[in-house]
């Protein structure tokens, strides 16, 4: 009789700094109601991989759930799998950090489960060579690979049904290939297509061995799924098919599968991950022409078996390069690194403690890159992310505090070969890039432990071309049962006229000289007329003690061979929270030189259509517009950003009254329900009428200012 080994296992995530409504829909519909259905067929044995924000929130919440795990690890039916904690990117993290997750989840495991876990599930499935080393070396016997994997480091689809061996500098790890089209089968598909092709793949000798592993959220979370999988009976006639099939189809875990079988073989895995991971890395143009490759070879089929293993995208990193706010926000989890790494000599402090826990929370992997929905675009999962960050500083602060009352270094921090400023006090840590316009690319509450300047850019992603022919989604179609990969309506009708690209990132304090009948609607779209080049302009940085002066000169549109010089000085006063800036702009031509010098700021305070955050002004009363508001308000000497909800104000106090631009920034991303509109921040633009005679000067000086309200302040 031919027969197969299968390998069931599930890898259940939620990222730090969900909402913990999230956390019980997923316990109610996916993770409770499988466990329910798996007691139900003790001949099935399944692996399961829990990230360390879920195993959290189980302790905090659903103990007894974590009881009735121990109990299914302890008699063998369930077999845990153990992860770096936090569920990080061993690529995107120091090797340190890595080891230390992964031995935190391993403590936690045998603490609350009784058994250590033998494997380890890599985020994402995110492979690099050197990882080899790591996992050996924190005692991890195996990992789940992708088949993707596999067929493009040079193996046939035939060699893919049982495990290998792998090393780095002699230090040696299994690796199993998850099966893709098991992925897709389960559970979008009647059961017995699966039953079908695993019978398919049995052989006389018996010796094979299937994975199926894939997200536990898929079982009741993914779209229609609770519905299909449990109201109707998926999961219980799957599990079902496997006990009746038990002679030839032998449910098995990875453990048992290594105890009874040897490696196919040694081999050699390139940097990869999932197909449609290896995709999404890439640039939104070369998406565009890989998916036109794929679609090419499906219309000649002998050239796609040859080809298809070899169309394999880039690989994670290149998110970094793709989206620099990532790699902002990864180079700033390396800079707390480092700092806890010099400060290892305090190790067992309640400070040092507290601030390797916010670290690690902080490596979750889910804000730092983009795909088919979610990560990056969600601005409350970045903005937890800074938060630990900080408060990781913080912490840390304690136990080596800064060596004066304001500090100021000049240091490449985000790996471009270019120096960045970081300007500090006790209450704001503040990040500039002189290449890139003179600009604030971080602002830190340290008080709050929030980043003020926390935005994303428009830009274009592939999914964006469904909306050329959007129409309104049809709330009935949330009851189909998709995989997570198919195409979504969009959620709200005009998404499509949203589509808006930004030229630049969406830092704070970024120069513009406009033409005094720039309109608002003009600033929004990005279609404002530039009379000088400052958007772009690299800007010279001086720093002296407790300051910094960015200099620059721009060409001016209307005048050629003449330009306009750009000075600012960005000052912090020991214990204060507000940066006072001052330019001092000047001209050298020989005709006047007019229009309105507006600086950029982009300040996300995570939502732009709550009612207890608004604008406002001590001048006058603005009646409160909430952070989406399009508006425009003349004459003001002060003009403010309020956060009911964290108890939170910021704004500009200026030395004359001036107007003030303002509109939402909003970005328009796949989430698992469809295409909808996402908050990133509000920009605000002061503008300064300027007028230059020839051989004149203007200064102009304002305050941006943070402060924590009282409780019952309104």
């Amino acid at each position: 009789m031919k027969q197969i080994n299968l390998i069931l296992g599930c890898h259940s995530h939620q990222p730090v700094g969900n909402f913990d409504f999230v956390f019980e829909e997923a316990f109610a519909k996916s993770y409770k109601p499988f466990i329910d259905v798996l007691e139900r067929f003790p001949a099935i044995r399944c692996t399961l991989h829990y990230t360390g924000p879920l195993w959290d929130w189980f302790l905090a919440h659903e103990s007894q759930y974590v009881e009735r795990l121990a109990t299914l690890a302890k008699c063998g039916q369930v077999e845990i799998m153990g992860g770096g904690y936090y569920e990080p990117l061993l690529c995107a993290i120091p090797e340190r950090d890595a080891r230390a997750q992964i031995r935190h989840m391993q403590k936690f495991c045998e603490k609350n489960l009784g058994v250590t876990p033998r494997g380890m599930w890599l985020t994402e499935r995110v492979w690099e060579p050197h990882m080899a080393r790591i996992l050996s070396q924190s005692g991890v016997e195996y990992a789940a690979l992708d088949d993707s994997h596999f067929l493009c480091s040079g193996h046939r689809p035939d060699e893919l049904y049982g495990y290998y061996m792998t090393e780095e500098e002699g230090e040696a790890v299994k690796v199993f290939p998850i099966q893709e089209k098991l992925r897709y089968l389960v559970p979008f598909h009647p059961v017995q297509e699966t039953i079908d092709y695993l019978r398919e793949l049995a052989t006389e000798e018996g010796d094979r061995c299937a994975v199926l592993h894939d997200d536990g959220e898929k079982f009741g979370i993914w779209p229609g799924t609770h519905k299909s999988v449990y109201e109707e009976g998926w999961l219980e006639e799957f599990f079902q098919a496997l006990t009746d099939n038990q002679e030839w189809l032998h449910s098995v875990t990875y453990s048992e599968h290594m105890d009874s079988h040897p490696p196919i073989g040694r081999t050699y895995i390139t940097c990869a991950s999932y197909q449609e991971m290896m995709a999404w890395a890439l640039p939104t143009p070369r998406q565009r022409e890989l998916k036109a490759a794929r679609e090419a070879l499906e219309h000649q089929p002998e050239l796609k078996a040859l080809c298809a293993p070899f169309l394999r995208g880039g690989f994670w990193r290149n998110f970094l390069a793709k989206y620099p706010e990532a790699n902002t926000m990864q180079k700033r989890m390396l800079r707390v690194s480092k700092c806890l790494e010099r400060l290892k000599n305090h190790a067992g402090h309640e400070a040092y403690e507290q601030a390797r826990q916010h670290l690690h929370r902080g490596q979750c992997n889910c804000a730092y890159w983009h795909g088919q929905f979610g990560g990056l675009y969600l601005n409350h999962l970045r903005t937890a992310i800074y938060e630990q960050l900080i408060r990781a500083e913080n912490a840390l602060d304690t136990l080596e505090p800064p060596s004066a009352p304001v500090t100021l270094e000049m240091v490449d921090f985000d790996g471009d070969g270019q120096a960045e400023c970081i300007l500090e006090n006790s209450a704001l840590g503040v990040y500039i890039s002189p290449h890139d316009g003179g600009t604030i690319f971080e602002l830190d509450s340290k008080a709050g432990a929030f980043n003020l300047t926390n935005s994303l850019a428009r830009r274009e992603e592939p999914y964006h071309d469904a909306l050329a022919n959007e129409h309104r989604h049809d709330p009935s179609e949330s009851e189909a049962t998709h995989s997570i990969h198919d195409p979504f309506q969009a959620k709200e009708a005009g998404l499509g006229a949203l589509l808006f690209q930004d030229p630049w990132r969406r830092s704070s304090l970024r120069d513009h000289f406009l033409p005094e009948d720039t309109s608002i609607e003009a600033l929004y779209r990005n279609e404002a007329l530039e009379l000088a080049d400052l958007p772009h302009a690299r800007y010279h940085a001086t720093p002296q003690d407790t300051s910094v002066t960015l200099e620059t000169v721009a060409d001016l549109r209307d005048h050629p061979g003449t330009s306009l010089r750009v000075r600012k000085t960005l000052s912090l006063i020991a214990g204060e929270s507000e940066l006072k800036i001052t330019y001092d702009i000047s001209s050298d031509c020989a005709e006047e030189v007019s229009g309105l010098f507006c600086p950029e700021f982009c300040i996300n305070l995570l939502t732009g259509s709550a009612p207890d955050r608004y604008y406002l002004s001590d001048d006058r009363d603005l009646a409160r517009p909430m952070l989406n508001t399009h508006g425009m308000e003349s004459s003001l000497r002060h003009f403010a950003l309020r956060d009911e909800w964290q108890g939170l104000e910021t704004g500009f106090r200026l030395d004359t009254a001036i107007g003030f631009y303002f509109f939402p920034l909003e970005t328009i991303s796949q989430s698992e329900c469809g295409q909808e509109r996402v908050h990133q921040g509000s920009v605000v633009f002061p503008c300064w009428p300027l007028r230059l005679a020839p051989g004149a000067s203007k200064r102009f000086e304002l305050t941006w200012y943070v402060r924590r309200l009282h409780a019952n302040q309104s």
